[in-house]
């Protein structure tokens, strides 16, 4: 090996580079190696022709008492990017019995005591509806952690059947799993969206950073330096390297580097098919990690606009009929398209100004698809995506200067090796799906020596990139447990 390190990460997504900041920041010589050439994985912020944007539309919660501001606090990286929660934040658009797509102005800030009234007339509920409502708030507030932990095999679909909600309050539970977890909300873990909502309804939602989403990544990375580690951006990973039953560091493109520990942010999937490879691992134990889901993915169009269009940082459209379930997912799949999409949008220079020419906006615009980065569909909902952006802003076809489209096949590029059929292009990583959250989910130890996995496929949960630093936090606790009894031990 070239060099010699005590912990090397493999990608620098939030979750690796948060796990890599934390480990040089405790005293470990830590190398991060990442294919790209900014850290972010799928939230990376690229800057074009004035504009700074991410891949997709992205706004992160709790945006309070987040890990975000957790782990920057830890690295004394404060000061380095302010974490954005504006007031109003966003808009949510709901197509109810009015036949039209009537507006909610929320914040991104913590919701305040006239907030479920408000929702109550957006989703013109009558009182007996409000009142059922408000129980279920009171319960998902109130439950104890391990009433919450009991309903890891429990869908969230089904949790919510336990009241009599009508149907617009279904429907918004049925986008809010779709758009946060991007997973139907009849296999959803009800843990998952439970202890989520918690932190939502506790601490916000709709965050996003200064200079970009992904600077919270870049600032992560820099601080692996601060602390005595090595960042080396364009450097893919060939392989990790494994003899009698324990890592023994990394292959690149451009030399070998030795470790005694090994973080793979680059998916639990790839990283035993592809990286290590399935002959290292117990059958029984590849053959499961064959069998994980991945979320599903979004497919999307970003619009460059000569002149400001959208008013809220933060934009999503729904119906009773837009959301999928996986009944809904089936159809489509078969070719029965909807007549509607969800849409989510965000504009990032609605957060922070300098991300646009001024006078311009970027619009980032998504809705759901398959994972399959080999899925031929990607045109079809390009252009259903375009219908329904016409039909909620007439107004933004004339100011489109230019227009980027990316499906799950880009994600794939650029995040996620695909290494198995209908995966690579997905959204999050594996799907936080009865069977995958909780006590079922993937441990962050491999059953090989100082091998570990961090982001969203191990060791956190929550929403996105708050699932992935908050891996990365309770992972760098765990391998610098275990480096610290080898020290002592040997």
């Amino acid at each position: 090996m070239d060099e010699q390190y005590d912990v090397i990460v493999v990608g620098a997504g939030f979750g690796g580079a948060a796990c890599a900041a934390l480990l040089a920041r405790h005293g470990l010589k830590t190398l991060l190696l990442d294919k790209n050439d900014r850290p972010g994985g799928k939230a990376l912020t690229m800057s074009r022709a004035g504009f700074s944007y991410e891949l997709w539309p992205v706004a992160g919660g709790p945006s309070l008492n987040s890990q975000f501001a957790a782990v920057l606090r830890e690295i004394d990286a404060e000061d380095e990017v302010a974490l954005l929660t504006p007031d109003p934040a966003g808009v949510l658009l709901y197509r109810g019995a009015s036949g039209g797509y009537e507006p909610l102005v929320v914040s991104a800030l913590p919701q305040q005591p006239n907030d479920v009234a408000n929702m109550a007339r957006w989703l013109q509920l009558a009182p007996a509806d409000l009142q059922e409502l408000a129980r279920l708030f009171g319960d998902m507030t109130s439950m104890a952690l391990k009433d919450i932990e009991a309903l890891d095999e429990l869908a969230f679909s089904e949790f919510l059947s336990r009241y009599r909600l009508p149907r617009s309050v279904y429907s918004y539970f049925g986008m809010w799993s779709n758009i946060l977890f991007v997973v139907p909300i009849d296999l959803l873990a009800a843990s998952e969206a439970i202890k989520t909502f918690r932190d939502f309804m506790a601490g916000g939602a709709m965050r996003y950073s200064s200079g970009g989403y992904g600077r919270v990544a870049e600032v992560l990375a820099r601080a692996v330096e601060r602390y005595g580690g090595q960042v080396r951006m364009g450097t893919a990973v060939e392989r990790i390297a494994v003899g009698n039953g324990a890592v023994s560091g990394v292959i690149t493109q451009t030399g070998s580097f030795g470790a005694p520990i090994v973080v793979s942010n680059a998916g639990i999937q790839p990283t035993v098919l592809n990286l290590v490879g399935e002959e290292h691992f117990d059958k029984g134990y590849a053959n499961h990690v064959k069998g994980l889901l991945p979320s599903w993915a979004l497919v999307g169009i970003r619009y460059f606009l000569s002149r400001p269009v959208f008013q809220y940082a933060v934009n999503i459209a729904f119906s009773d009929d837009s959301y999928w379930d996986t009944k809904r997912f089936l159809r489509i799949r078969a070719g029965e398209l909807p007549d509607e999409a969800i849409v989510f949008i965000v504009v990032p220079s609605l957060y922070d100004p300098s991300l646009a020419p001024e006078g311009k906006q970027c619009a980032l615009a998504a809705t759901l698809c398959s994972p399959d980065p080999e899925a031929s569909d990607a045109e079809v909902w390009w252009n259903k995506l375009d219908e329904m952006v016409d039909r909620l802003w007439p107004d933004l076809r004339p100011h489109v200067e230019r227009e980027e489209r990316y499906s799950a096949a880009q994600v794939s590029s650029l995040a996620r090796d695909h290494v198995l059929p209908g995966q690579g292009g997905e959204c999050i990583g594996l799907a936080q799906i009865v069977g995958q959250c909780g006590r079922h989910k993937p441990s962050a130890r491999a059953p090989i020596l100082g091998l570990y996995y961090v982001g969203c496929d191990a060791g956190g949960y929550g929403c996105g990139t708050h699932q992935a630093v908050d891996s990365g936090a309770a992972v760098a606790r765990l391998v610098l447990g275990d480096h610290r009894a080898r020290q002592a031990a040997f």
